[in-house]
């Protein structure tokens, strides 16, 4: 179990970390021509290599290549819409999990307390920050995305705005209503609605700011929602593990 979670992690890096959107642009206007779809798939390989310390299997990390350059190559090929974005993910997440079973043999494959034992609780917190600072930014992005396009004229006019800030304080707010929920302090999450409204208040009271007023709401619900689910979803597996250990 271990082993899938730290795979999982190097999904993370690999897709949301070493992989900006200059590399994404590249993919998408090449296709196969672009050097950074094989570059980035490598690399995957090359992470799972790493973090699995099993120097002489290199057979999984080689399969770990191939899946995610079929996916990939799908991907580029579809338009950059929230869909698109889920399959993808869910069809990487149902590859590392085949090849991991493939791989340990799930006739064999027993769930003891003794797996479960091995800091299992440090890597389930760790891809609950990641699902909550990487993946979950770009759904969210790309689920507010029509509206945003209605306001883009108002918010290229505004030149006190800083660039990524919204983005930055999506993340940041997402990471401490996680964290509020693992720590079991409900109450901060509302201390954090309140000190945020308070701060975009000045900024959409005045005249014609109806339209950024209710672009921020719905972003701002949607990000303490998803992150409130993953939060529960994540601080239930903490849980679990705990009982069992």
């Amino acid at each position: 179990m271990i082993l899938l979670i730290k795979w999982f992690i190097a999904h993370l890096i690999g897709d949301f970390i070493l992989q900006n959107k200059k590399i994404v642009t590249a993919k998408r206007q090449l296709k196969l021509s672009s050097p950074h779809l094989y570059s980035h798939c490598i690399i995957h390989g090359i992470l799972v290599y790493l973090i699995s310390m099993n120097w002489q299997n290199w057979f999984p990390p080689m399969l770990i290549i191939i899946a995610h350059f079929i996916i990939d190559t799908w991907k580029i090929y579809q338009k950059n819409t929230l869909f698109s974005f889920v399959v993808d993910q869910i069809l990487h997440i149902i590859s590392i999990i085949s090849i991991w079973a493939f791989y340990n043999n799930p006739i064999e494959i027993y769930i003891t307390i003794e797996q479960l034992q091995k800091n299992i609780s440090f890597w389930i917190l760790l891809t609950g920050y990641g699902i909550i600072i990487w993946p979950l930014s770009i759904m969210l992005g790309l689920a507010t995305q029509k509206w945003r396009v209605q306001i883009q004229d108002q918010l290229a006019s505004n030149e006190n705005s800083l660039a990524e800030a919204g983005r930055w304080i999506g993340i940041f707010e997402r990471v401490m209503v996680f964290t509020f929920i693992i720590t079991n302090h409900f109450e901060g999450i509302g201390l954090l609605i309140t000190a945020k409204s308070i701060l975009r208040f000045n900024d959409i009271k005045g005249p014609g700011q109806r339209k950024e007023a209710e672009y921020v709401l719905i972003g701002t619900l949607m990000s303490f929602c998803t992150s409130i689910v993953i939060g529960l979803i994540f601080r239930y597996l903490i849980q679990y593990n705990n009982i069992l250990q």
